[in-house]
Parts: structure tokens; C-alpha cells; sequence
């Protein structure tokens, strides 16, 4: 059940229950870790809410401060089970609100020094919201006795995680994903974000090896891969569905799944393409479906919970997905939705770019074309279309993968010995 801690600057949600003990009826005996997120729950993004269930089974405490309040609309199922006491933070915290200073005047009484010279350091860099949100932070950190900071996305809520533990002096960490360390708008201010952190986490090797390229010397960086745990597989030879999942936005690349549909039409009269995802592309890309004359062959179906995902992707042929990296060089990092639908023993077809071919291993477990080509993506999808004992093939290959490579347990046993790695904190403490 969630557990919601309240403060004076929280508004609660109709779904998550809300209890005014944060500690309280919990059989959690590992280490506290709090997790700093920019807004929990997202609907797309899974990984995050199912990595902190995996670790609450491996017996962590995991608190979570959001900077901003959940998305309206369906939420996973999967929340019911959480344990973590979740706060969400006022997103433009004023120094004269009560919660405010009271928090840092706490922080600020046991790390004077500390506080001063970070309150000077972040004004001067233009972080002082951050600073703010930070200082409630590090007071949770304190009253709550927390052995780990983790903040998921190098951005805003790493700011926030990485001022909270150096105010605190507990180790930290970040997970780095995709447009977090890509995007040209990240890319610059990415070396001093993270310079703080305890340990960089990410993804795939491809992010390792960029990261390690464009972080300062000596910056440990960690590969832990999205777990997705193998649920009864599905057989793709039955269907003539192809799926994709994503996000409506341009490095996803749903606009040429949408030309290259046009092009199997001719071959294939009973083709059904599913688009599962919102975004703020969805206008544009619904009048490019009509434009094309794929009314009737394309459903752009929106945002579902997993329970949905998780049943299209069982009735499927092949799950896509033709990203590419957009004018900003945002990409994908490693898309979980492939590791889903591999999981599942559904093949994929998708672009070759970077991080992507460690999974999608181009005839084993899937098809890789070039990105911004639909003929060559048309091509894949019929290949698959058209033979269905390669398609459970490729399944059956990819399924056999994610269970030994991208297994949760796995996954939670890295994350655990970076929580548990205390090195360089005992001097800040």
C-alpha cells in the first residue's frame, strides 16, 4: 500500500493512501534509501516504479520526494503494492514559507558551514529553487536518518539529490537515461551536475562509453540495465498486429512507422497498426495517419497502464520502434518497451542506434534497420509479417536474452552494492 508522508506543502491524490507516519507498519529492515524524482508516478515511466518494488522485496526502506505532483489519468497497478513513504515537494518554494525554513534552519544548525557555503555556491549558479527543495530534502535525510540518496534523470532532480547529500553528507547517486545526458540543452552543464555524485548509473554500455568520455576523471560510472521480469510468452505467429510503444515526441520516429505503413498495406490488406503512447506530437501525427489514408489500418491509442501494454504486446507480431536521434541529439537510451516485448518472446524491429543492438541483436532477437528509412522498416515488418516461425524464433531467442541479461534480481544486486558502497561519504557526514 502507499504510504503518503504529508507536510504542510502537500496535496494528496485520490489513489495513494495517505498516512501521517511515514515509519510506520513497515517490515523493511535494509538500508534507506530516498529516492528524488522530478514527478512519481509517470506513466511511462515503469521502470522507475518497478525498480523501487524490486528493491522494497530485497528488504529496502525507500523514501521518495517528487518535485512535482503525479500526472492526472490511469495509473499502473503495480502502485498499489508500494510500500514507500512518497512527498511531494512545492515546486516554487518561497524562503518565507514555514516548511521552508524551518527545513534548512534543521540543516543548516548541524552543517553551518556546509549550508553556507552551498546557499552562496547555488544562488550564484542560478540554482536557488533547487537549493530550496534541496535544503527539505537533506532535512528528511537528517530526521529520517537515510543511508543513500538515488535521483532517476540528470536533471532537476539530480540538482536537487546531489545539493541534499552534499548538505548531508550521505552518498549519492544518479541513474542517466536518454535526453537527460543527450539533448544539447544537457550536454553542457552534464560534467557539473554529476560531479558530486557518489556513482553515475546507467543504462547501456553506449552511455557508459559517452559517459565516461564527457564526466570528469575519476567519475564511477555503473552499468545497470532496466530489469524486466519474463512473464508467459506470448506466440507472435498467430497475429498481424505490429505495435509500437513510445512516447509521441521526434526521437521516437512514429512518423516513419506511419510511411512505412502505407507501403505493407498494398501486401498485407488485413494489417493493424497499434501506436500505444501520448505526447505532444499526437495532433500532429494523428493528421499525418489521415493524410495517409491509414484511418482504418492505424489506432494511435494514447497512454494505457502496463496491464494494458503487457496484454497488446501478448497479441502481437512484432513490437517496433524506428527511433532515431533528433536535431537537439536527444536518443533513446535503452527503450524498455523492447526489453517488454522480448520478455515476452515478441521479435522486434527497430533502428540501429546506439545502445539499441545490445539488445536487439540484428537476426537473433530481432530486425535493425537504418533509421529514417521507412522502406527498409517496411521491409523488417514484412519479413515478420510474412514468416511466422522467424518471428517466434527471434521470439523465443530474445526472450531467452532478457532473462539472463536484463533479470531484475540482477539489476537490484548492482543497485544494492551501490547503496551499499559508503566510500568517500564518512568524511562529509
Amino acid at each position: 500500500m502507499t504510504r503518503i508522508a504529508t507536510t504542510p506543502t502537500i496535496r494528496t491524490r485520490a489513489h495513494l493512501k495517505v498516512v501521517t507516519d511515514p515509519e510506520a507498519d513497515t517490515a523493511l529492515t535494509g538500508p534507506k534509501v530516498l529516492y528524488v524524482l522530478k514527478r512519481f508516478p509517470r506513466l511511462s515511466e515503469t521502470f522507475v516504479l518497478r525498480e523501487v518494488l524490486e528493491l522494497e522485496r530485497a528488504g529496502v526502506q525507500v523514501l521518495v520526494d517528487g518535485l512535482l505532483e503525479p500526472e492526472e489519468g490511469p495509473t499502473h497497478q503495480e502502485l498499489d503494492s508500494l510500500q514507500a513513504a512518497v512527498r511531494y515537494l512545492p515546486g516554487r518554494p518561497k524562503w518565507h514559507w514555514w516548511a521552508v525554513w524551518s527545513a534548512h534552519l534543521r540543516v543548516a544548525l548541524r552543517h553551518p558551514v556546509r549550508w553556507t557555503r552551498l546557499a552562496v555556491d547555488s544562488r550564484r549558479r542560478g540554482l536557488g529553487r533547487r537549493f530550496r527543495q534541496a535544503g527539505m530534502v537533506a532535512d528528511r535525510i537528517q530526521r529520517e536518518r537515510v543511508d543513500h540518496v538515488h535521483a532517476h534523470f540528470a536533471t532537476a532532480a539530480a540538482e536537487v539529490a546531489t545539493l541534499a547529500a552534499v548538505l548531508t553528507g550521505v552518498p549519492c547517486s544518479v541513474t542517466a537515461h536518454a535526453k537527460d545526458i543527450h539533448h544539447r540543452d544537457n550536454r553542457a552543464m552534464l560534467a557539473t551536475r554529476l560531479a558530486p555524485c557518489h556513482t553515475v548509473v546507467t543504462v547501456s554500455q553506449a552511455n557508459v562509453d559517452h559517459l565516461q568520455r564527457v564526466l570528469r576523471p575519476g567519475t564511477r560510472v555503473r552499468l545497470v540495465r532496466n530489469g524486466v521480469r519474463s512473464g508467459p510468452r506470448a506466440d507472435p505467429g498467430r497475429s498481424d498486429v505490429v505495435l509500437c510503444i513510445a512516447r509521441l515526441v521526434p526521437k521516437k520516429g512514429i512518423d516513419v512507422l506511419l510511411h512505412a505503413a502505407v507501403q505493407l498495406r498494398a501486401t498485407y490488406p488485413a494489417l493493424r497498426v497499434e501506436i500505444i503512447g501520448a505526447g505532444p506530437l499526437a495532433g500532429e501525427l494523428t493528421e499525418l495517419r489521415d493524410r495517409l489514408g491509414l484511418g482504418d489500418v492505424v489506432e494511435l491509442r494514447g497512454a494505457v497502464t502496463s496491464d494494458e501494454v503487457a496484454a497488446s504486446i501478448a497479441r502481437t507480431r512484432v513490437v517496433t520502434l524506428p527511433c532515431r536521434i533528433d536535431a537537439d541529439g536527444d536518443r533513446d537510451g535503452m527503450p524498455t518497451v523492447l526489453v517488454e516485448a522480448l520478455s515476452r518472446g515478441v521479435p522486434v524491429v527497430a533502428t540501429d542506434v546506439p545502445g539499441v543492438a545490445e539488445l536487439v541483436q540484428h537476426r537473433r532477437t530481432g530486425l535493425l534497420v537504418a533509421p529514417d528509412d521507412p522502406t527498409a522498416l517496411a521491409g523488417a515488418l514484412a519479413e515478420l509479417l510474412g514468416d511466422a516461425d522467424l518471428a517466434r524464433r527471434l521470439g523465443r531467442t530474445g526472450h531467452d536474452l532478457v532473462a539472463s541479461s536484463y533479470n531484475p534480481d540482477g539489476a537490484t544486486r548492482r543497485l544494492l552494492d551501490i547503496f551499499g558502497d559508503r566510500r568517500d561519504a564518512g568524511s562529509r557526514r
